[in-house]
Formats: structure tokens, sequence, C-alpha cells
């Protein structure tokens, strides 16, 4: 997680894929209306390309040099441009989540993706919803 305090020292870093590949440099930080922790970049790839794409980075982590995020190269290549402006529309966060998998804004699930998950353990879920639900028991005959 990149905190808000280590926002400024994010910026201009080299962006390094799950392989530990190069894909750019932070070209600006997008960040989260919960907290102020970074959400997102902009990458700009190349030194000629003008073109910026936004990468998920509430996983990734900064070693005082390089920004490491989980996705491949080709995938953040690939991934939704970044607009103009310092804010983006939750439109255009869940185009960046979608296209990395991740589930959109305000629908948080669970390991197993199940809605439901974790809420059940204080009895506000359905029966079963929890994939821990009636571990360690043995199933009815």
């Amino acid at each position: 997680m990149i905190t808000k305090s280590m926002i400024h020292e994010v910026e201009n870093a080299t962006v390094r894929d799950r392989n530990g590949a190069s894909v750019g440099k932070v070209a600006q930080v997008f960040p989260s209306d919960d907290d102020g922790s970074a959400a997102f970049v902009s990458v700009k790839a190349g030194l000629f390309r003008g073109e910026t794409t936004l990468v998920p980075v509430e996983d990734a982590s900064f070693d005082g040099t390089d920004l490491h995020v989980s996705y491949t190269k080709s995938a953040i290549k690939d991934a939704p441009s970044s607009p103009a402006g310092n804010r983006l529309s939750p439109a255009q966060a869940n185009a960046v989540r979608e296209h990395f998998g991740l589930s959109p804004i305000g629908r948080a699930t669970g390991d197993m993706g199940d809605p439901y998950e974790n809420l059940d353990q204080a009895g506000s879920g359905p029966a079963g919803a929890d994939d821990t639900e009636g571990a360690g028991t043995t199933p009815p005959a």
C-alpha cells in the first residue's frame, strides 16, 4: 500500500511489472477518496509517447526507487488511458479495475468472489454464503 505520506516519493518512480520488467515512469498519483492513500497511478511508457495508462496500486510496493505492481507489462500497456485532471470518475476507476480483473469500487467481495463473505460471520449474510462457514464440521449425511 502506498500511504498518503509516500505519494510524493512515488512520483516519477520507475514502474516494474510482476516479473520485474520496467514498464515506464509514474506520471501522476490518484489518491483514494477513503484515506488519501494511492489508489491508481498513471504510467508513462517510452520517452516519446505522450500517452499514459492507469494502473491500480492498492497492492503495490515501493522500495524507495521502484514501484512494483502485480500486473504484466502487456496488461499495463493495454490498460485504459489516463484522463486529464487530478481525479478519476467512478466510471473511469471501474473501467481500470475491470481491465485488471478487480471488483468495482463499492462492491467489495471476498477472496471467493462472494459478496456476502465476511458478512455472515456477524450473522448478516445468508446461511452458507461464507466460504469458511462450517469449516471443520462434518457435512450432514
